[in-house]
């Protein structure tokens, strides 16, 4: 049953008869006036006016509704409020989001091994943007103090939206023993920049940018208080699309076998200890070649002894050009692989082409023509070696 009440105004002719319908379909009305000879207003539950509406309809009365309360009041209101209810929620829904993930990371106390305690951050995807209830504090606590053991005492916590790592060096080490001495970081290969991930250090490149062998991609400097600057052991990730090439040639003509249609048979019998046939071996011309076939059938019912039936004809092998697409793919496949092999089959291919050239007189192949393919393999490679 729907909560709310309607009151409503009728006015026409033979009102009367309102009532006693009413009272017929159990029809409850509260409040009945009859300010004028024609016009009766009274009170009703929104769950029955829809009877009031076809009463109305039915007995050419004119309906006027003066005052809805309740649910159906509510539901009105918030059809004409629509948009301010949903931006309502939609800031409700990005004000939660905003609150439950993590927007600074500050790690204290970390000294020498601050690029180390990033990296690890890093490596588990502890990123700014991530929702804390995602981080495991216990379990990350438990890597850092794995992993540096330089460090005598490591606590995580997350406060709000700050991950905070505390920190407590053991006993320091020498700054000649330290693996983690200043140092830059350079670029191993050529390549486009995709992406910059710092741990420790200051980026030297950005997306978009080409870089050579050997440039500075992240430089082992960090800014202190004021305009000082602190030497680091640079640490990140720089991915760039790098490119590396590889060549196959395939003969370009395959050798077929034409049968000259002579069918010669000879039958030998064979035993675990010797052969003997009274029929010789077929002597053929040394420009043909033999497909031969055998079978062998049982014929000793005690001894071991069976009867191998030889099939002899003369083929002339014939070389005839390859279809053109074939060669084609055969060529890029066998390009393709070995690409893959020099880049790492774990790299990610972005794009790969190809170019195809016909050589003639490939030594390989018997002074035969081969199909060339020269491809060129665009992978994702992190370059900060």
């Amino acid at each position: 049953m729907r909560v709310g009440t309607v009151r409503f105004a009728l006015e026409g002719l033979s009102l009367e008869r309102l009532l006693n319908q009413c009272v017929e379909a159990g029809i409850i009305l509260s409040d009945v006036q009859r300010p004028k000879v024609r016009v009766i207003t009274a009170t009703i539950s929104s769950g029955q006016f829809k009877y009031i509406k076809n009463l109305a309809k039915k007995n050419d009365w004119k309906l006027t509704m003066r005052k809805v309360t309740g649910l159906p009041r509510l539901r009105e209101f918030a059809w004409r409020r629509a948009a301010l209810i949903d931006g309502a929620l939609v800031f409700m829904a990005v004000s939660w989001y905003l609150c439950n993930c993590i927007w600074s990371i500050q790690i204290h106390g970390a000294g020498p091994y601050l690029g180390e305690v990033r990296q690890v951050l890093l490596d588990n995807e502890i990123t700014p943007g991530r929702f804390n209830m995602n981080v495991d504090v216990e379990e990350l606590r438990t890597l850092l103090a794995r992993r540096l053991s330089g460090l005598a005492w490591v606590s995580v916590s997350v406060d709000g939206v700050r991950l905070k790592v505390y920190c407590v060096q053991g006993v320091p080490r020498a700054e000649s023993d330290l693996a983690d001495a200043p140092r830059d970081i350079y670029a191993s290969r050529d390549g486009v920049v995709e992406s910059v991930r710092i741990a420790a250090g200051t980026a030297q490149v950005k997306q978009g940018d080409a870089v050579r062998k050997g440039q500075l991609l992240i430089k082992g400097e960090e800014r202190a208080w004021g305009e000082s600057v602190n030497a680091v052991a640079a640490r990140g990730e720089v991915l760039a699309r790098v490119w590396y090439t590889a060549e196959s040639i395939i003969p370009a003509t395959e050798t077929v076998s034409i049968p000259n249609g002579e069918l010669t048979q000879r039958k030998v019998y064979v035993t675990p200890w010797y052969e003997w046939s009274p029929w010789p071996p077929p002597v053929f011309e040394d420009s043909e070649t033999v497909d031969a076939q055998a079978r062998y059938v049982l014929i000793g019912a005690i001894l071991p002894v069976w009867l191998r039936l030889e099939e002899y004809e003369p083929v002339t092998l014939e070389s005839r050009p390859r279809n053109d697409a074939a060669l084609k793919y055969e060529s890029a496949l066998a390009a393709l692989r070995l690409a893959q092999e020099a880049a790492g089959l774990d790299k990610p291919i972005v794009d790969k082409w190809v170019e195809y050239s016909m050589i003639d007189n490939v030594p390989e192949f018997g002074m035969n023509p081969g199909m060339k393919a020269h491809l060129t393999l665009e992978v994702m490679e992190n370059i900060a070696k």
